[in-house]
């Protein structure tokens, strides 16, 4: 069995299509734990009304917490052999959850496999990007594997978006429960997290096996300077775990992605126009690098495409 685990909140306008997708899946031996983490509107009329016309729904109410403290409620109380997360405003295509149960079915070895992913428009649901800035360029990376090999490339950026994979629920168990304190980037802290315990990811070819994220207004992936300071926390965080293992390695592909994720945040801040900010984050990273060609250089670059924007 598959446990699908959809946290919700104040997504009720979308909701009907993302329990669809459930409901369009070739692979029928599921059940869908729908988290209802504390919504105003009417997720909890329609959360309860799929739970009565299907049994494999299951609707469960909690006061607010956030994401990933309705995530981790679903896994307490998931009975799957196998885990899919899925926001309450995505979806899967219709044979994504046959063909990764296949999968691991066939690699007893593999803990985790994710495919790849299309976001597109609400306004345009036809068309589909690689990218969530609709330009269709890869982001995501191909690392297979366990061991160094995978922490190294974990660490170094996220792999997927939270709906691309599908997990055995017994490397979940070893993994622990989603960090509450993050409000962005916890998906990426707990594949690290799996890799760390020893995950054996792969990743899924299969073109029908696709995870479909929904670009709009109010998707929590349109923050990008909360997104961005979430990193920072993380790496941080990470960093601390890495150097306590001895993965020495990895610590130092950490340090320099930190540094690129200042200069990201600092680049943020120039193009939007809060140029205080932006002009001391890269005076921060001239100081600590060392490099102050470089990172002033950066300051006129970027305050250029502002000008000319």
């Amino acid at each position: 069995m598959v446990t699908i685990i959809i946290p919700c909140y104040n997504y009720g306008w979308l909701l009907p299509q993302t329990l669809d997708s459930m409901l369009a899946q070739t692979y029928k031996d599921w059940e869908c734990i729908i988290i209802d983490d504390g919504s105003t509107d009417n997720s909890r009329s329609i959360g309860e009304a799929y739970a009565q016309r299907d049994s494999r729904f299951r609707y469960h109410y909690q006061t607010n917490c956030g994401m990933s403290a309705a995530r981790n409620k679903g896994l307490t109380i998931a009975n799957g052999l196998y885990v899919q997360f899925l926001d309450a405003d995505d979806l899967l295509t219709p044979r994504k959850l046959e063909i990764q149960v296949s999968f691991l079915e066939s690699r007893p070895e593999v803990d985790l496999v994710y495919s790849d992913v299309r976001y597109f428009l609400h306004e345009q649901p036809a068309r589909l990007s690689q990218s969530m800035d609709m330009k269709d360029q890869r982001w995501m990376s191909f690392a297979e594997g366990q061991g160094e090999c995978l922490i190294n490339a974990v660490v170094e950026k996220n792999l997927m978006v939270v709906n691309a994979p599908l997990t055995r629920a017994g490397l979940l168990h070893k993994a622990g429960f989603f960090a509450e304190d993050l409000r962005s980037a916890e998906d990426w802290e707990y594949w690290v997290r799996c890799a760390l315990f020893g995950g054996h990811f792969c990743y899924d070819r299969n073109p029908e096996s696709l995870a479909l994220v929904r670009v709009h207004p109010t998707s929590t992936s349109q923050n990008v300077k909360r997104f961005h300071d979430y990193v920072l926390i993380v790496r941080e965080r990470i960093g601390l775990e890495l150097h306590r293992r001895g993965l020495w390695k990895a610590t130092q592909i950490n340090e320099l992605a930190k540094i690129e994720s200042f200069a990201t945040l600092g680049a943020h801040y120039l193009e939007k126009g809060n140029i205080l900010d932006g002009v001391k984050i890269f005076l921060v990273l001239a100081r600590t690098t060392g490099n102050y060609r470089y990172y002033l250089g950066s300051i006129g670059y970027w305050l250029k495409i502002r000008i000319n924007s």
